[in-house]
């Protein structure tokens, strides 16, 4: 199995402070897992001049430019999502500093040294999906859900199950999304919702449940999100198919409820290739490839761990078969052994057989194509 862990340089070790890059959503979310942590942050790095003079759990935000005569040693932790990174990666490396040397980030942070610090198992982002079934029909869907032979709701025991066996080998995830096909369909939401909330919010940094916004949530299911604090990640698709009524009625909702929301109508769709036409690459392709696309987001379904939330829906749509090292059976794996759980981490930051034909998410892939268009 391949890992990309292993690459912070060894003066990493025994540090006893860091200065993070990025005071937004990202760190925010991070908080709770770095008030298990003693580490010492001087200042926070944020470009952001909204931001700047402001205090990040109690420290002071500041520019690049006025921290970089600060930094000295320090090491620098990104605090940003895949496409933030890569900017920031760029415009570090064009002050001279070096991926892995004088910074990382948080996810690779997280999985490598909190383990060689703490002991501590960490995983960035976890997908489930929930149900396979949805209200739209988008070809290009990057779960594939249109080309699902069958679609089914998960039954809360089952999800129960695979949650469970997770949480008992891991010690914290940064970001749990609940995900579908269109996650409101299922009857047992609220179940699901309050099982997590209960027995394991103080492992997760941030739980999502992601929704298209065509399906009217109840009184009693914002109540429960609202309860648990739980973040709603509304993807809009209104510019593309007619439900701007029921859009705008969700926001409404979320905003009276005071839950934690985003709308987002911006997203970048790209063809991913499969299931029509996947990709033929070569071993040099490949490789390429897997230094462009680092998706962050894994999946657990089954009882199992795999790799990539979209490799895991290629195999549930009956049209791809994965290999056995894509995923890990977490009930083979001694919960009480931190090492053999170690495992899970490792495969967090690894890759899949379905890289070798799949577009993905990375720079490489610049076949953009219409969001939420929709098949007949």
């Amino acid at each position: 199995m391949r890992t990309d862990l292993g690459k912070l340089t060894d003066d990493w070790k025994g540090i006893t402070s860091i200065v993070p890059y990025g005071a937004g959503i990202v760190g925010n979310i991070c908080k709770t897992l770095f008030e298990q942590v003693d580490l010492t942050i001087p200042f926070v790095i944020d470009n952001d001049k909204t931001k700047q003079g402001k205090k990040w759990r109690g420290r002071p935000i500041i520019s690049f430019e006025e921290a970089k005569p600060q930094l000295g040693t320090q090491k620098i932790v990104v605090m940003a999502g895949h496409d933030a990174y890569g900017k920031i990666t760029r415009y570090l490396n064009a002050y001279g500093f070096v991926e892995f040397e004088d910074f990382c980030n948080v996810g690779h942070f997280m999985s490598e040294w909190l383990w060689d610090a703490k002991r501590m198992n960490c995983v960035f982002h976890v997908d489930m999906t929930i149900t396979t079934k949805c209200t739209l029909n988008c070809r290009h869907c990057n779960l594939f859900i249109p080309y699902h032979k069958t679609h089914v709701n998960f039954s809360f025991e089952e999800l129960k199950h695979s949650i469970d066996l997770f949480f008992e080998r891991i010690d914290f995830v940064t970001y749990f999304g609940l995900i579908g096909g269109e996650t409101f369909l299922h009857p047992e939401l609220e179940q699901c919702i309050e099982y997590l909330g209960e027995n394991y919010k103080n492992k997760i940094g941030r739980i999502t449940i992601v929704t298209n916004g065509t399906v009217r949530p109840s009184d009693s299911l914002l109540n429960i999100i609202k309860k648990y604090e739980m973040y709603l990640s509304i993807s809009d698709y209104t510019n593309v198919v007619p439900y701007g009524s029921k859009m705008n009625e969700l926001v409404r909702r979320a905003e009276e409820y005071g839950i934690d929301f985003s709308r987002n109508a911006s997203i970048v769709w790209t063809d991913f290739g499969f299931p029509n036409h996947p990709l033929k690459r070569t071993p040099e392709e490949l490789e390429n490839h897997l230094k462009s696309c680092r998706p962050n987001w894994n999946a657990l379904h089954g009882g199992r761990f795999y790799y990539c939330n979209v490799s895991w829906c290629a195999e549930q749509s009956g049209r791809f078969r994965l290999l056995p090292d894509d995923s890990i059976a977490l009930a083979d794996i001694d919960s009480k052994d931190k090492v053999a759980c170690r495992k899970i981490v490792e495969l967090s930051r690894g890759t899949s057989s379905f890289c070798r034909i799949c577009g993905g998410c990375g720079k490489d892939n610049t076949k953009f194509v219409e969001t939420g268009r929709q098949l007949p």
